[in-house]
This record gives structure tokens, sequence and C-alpha cells, in this order.
């Protein structure tokens, strides 16, 4: 980030450590706070709380497509007794991953344009990562509420609710890093924008929306269980269904990709920098 300390002297008299720390938390402060009124903004315009709520409604469509598909060919759902609650545990999850790691290709492919000398690439990021975060937070609690209190699903209400924040946190720093990592090989390799769009939304099929995992034969349930999203999406179905098959589950699995992938995100970013910076 754009850590700009203040200077270590006033008036020619030392300025403590603890001042200046603070100084410089306060001035951080001040500096994402500026950013995320002005990307909001730029991004949506004047209403840009209903341009990103109208973004939420993918995962939305999706669910109630699936579940109505499922009723027409007469499918149960594959865990609980309510198709909607089952297939939407899995899918906001997965777009929860999809769309940060798309979205947060913009702060590494527009640095340094337009921005001024004290806003930082990571500045950026972390804006971007929390504008996305917070619509998706609205659209998915608006979701599980109105099947909870509207249609009087009861498993809509999760049973352990800071472990269903503590999965969408796991699977959304695990997008973010996917995020970073994207952002530099598009960079390297603009076509990358046109495939990783494709490859992260077929990672839908392999990451337990409309299945169990733990379910599957023991041969292909192996291969399953190297995709980090579907651990993400165990791991978010466990606080809605109190005994939810978790013999696969693996929480740190998905916390060490995240920091996998972000680490190799900085080392491309370092090594190519100055490629980058000159646009070669």
């Amino acid at each position: 980030m754009s850590l700009l300390l203040p200077s270590a002297k006033a008036g020619g008299r030392p300025v403590s450590s603890n001042r200046t720390a603070s100084n410089a938390i306060l001035y951080q402060y001040r500096v994402l706070v500026a950013l995320f009124f002005r990307e909001a903004q730029v991004r949506r315009g004047a209403a840009f709380a209903l341009g990103y709520m109208a973004a939420g409604l993918e995962p939305i469509i999706i669910v109630v497509a699936i579940s109505l598909l499922f009723t027409a060919l007469g499918r149960q759902p594959g865990y609980g007794i309510s198709l909607l609650v089952f297939i939407g545990t899995g899918v906001f999850p997965i777009y929860l991953f999809i769309h940060t790691s798309m979205r947060l290709r913009e702060p590494f492919a527009n640095e340094g344009q337009g921005r001024l000398p004290i806003e930082g690439t990571l500045d950026h990021v972390f804006v971007h990562a929390l504008l996305h975060l917070l619509a998706t937070a609205v659209v998915t609690t608006g979701f599980f509420a109105f099947l909870y209190l509207v249609l009087g699903q009861k498993e809509a209400l999760p049973f352990d609710l800071a472990e269903a924040l503590e999965a969408l946190g796991a699977i959304f720093i695990f997008g973010v890093a996917m995020g970073m990592v994207n952002s530099v090989i598009a960079r390297l390799l603009p076509i990358w924008n046109s495939i990783w769009p494709g490859v992260a939304r077929a990672a839908i099929h392999f990451s337990g929306m409309y299945f169990i995992a733990d379910f599957l034969t023991p041969d292909i349930r192996r291969y399953f269980a190297f995709n980090p999203i579907l651990h993400g999406v165990n791991w978010f179905r466990t606080a809605f269904y109190p005994t939810y098959p978790t013999n696969i589950d693996n929480h740190v699995y998905i916390v060490l990709s995240s920091g996998v992938a972000i680490t190799i995100a900085l080392l491309l970013e370092r090594i190519f920098r100055e490629k980058l910076t000159n646009g070669e």
C-alpha cells in the first residue's frame, strides 16, 4: 500500500515512534476512504450501490434456473430438503470466487493510469476487493433472508454463522489471490483476459455446486480434492447442515492455496515489473 510516513521530526524535535505509526495509519485510512468513494463512482456512476446489486443477480439467476430444472426432472436436493438452499450454498461461494478473481484484474491492468503519486496498486486492489465483497454480502444475505423469512425455509438460516463467514472469507481471499495472479498474466499475455472467465466459470462443475464430493467414487473424489474451491463450498455448507459429509474437507488447504497464489502474483509482478511498466 502507499504507506508514506510523515516526517520523523516536527519543529526540529523528534516525534515518538508510536505517534509516527498512528499518523501513518490515519494517513493510509484517508487514502483508502478517498479511493473507495472515487472508485465506486467511477465504476458504477452515481447509483453505484444499485449497479453492484444488479451485478449480483447472476448467481441468483443460476440458483433459480438450476432449481427449476431439477424440479422439472424430479431431482431431489443432494442434501437437506430445500433445493434452493442446497444449490444456493454452492453457487454463492463459487460466484464470490469467480467475480473476485475476474474483477481484481483491473487495479494491475490500469496501474499508473490517472492515479496520484500517493496511490499504490495494492491500495486499488484493497478497494476493489472491498467494493465487491460488500455488494456480494448484501446480495447473499438478502437471498437467504428471503428464503427464510418469506418462503419459510428453515434450512436457509445457518446454525453456525461464524462458520459461514469464515468459509466465505477463505473463498474471498482465494479469489483475491487468483485475481492478482490473473492480472499479471493478462498483462503479459492479453488473450488471458478472454480465457480466464471461461476457466473460472467451468469451475462450477468441479466445485460441488450440485453434488456432494464425499458421495463420489474414491478415484474421482481424489482428483476433485485438488480443487480449493470445493473445500470452500463444503466448508460453507457445514454452517447450514450440521451433519454434512466432510471426509475430504481441508480448511488449511484453501488458505495455503491463497498464500501460494499471492506469493506467485507478487513474484511475477516483481520479476516483470520493468516490462509491465514500459508496456513491452
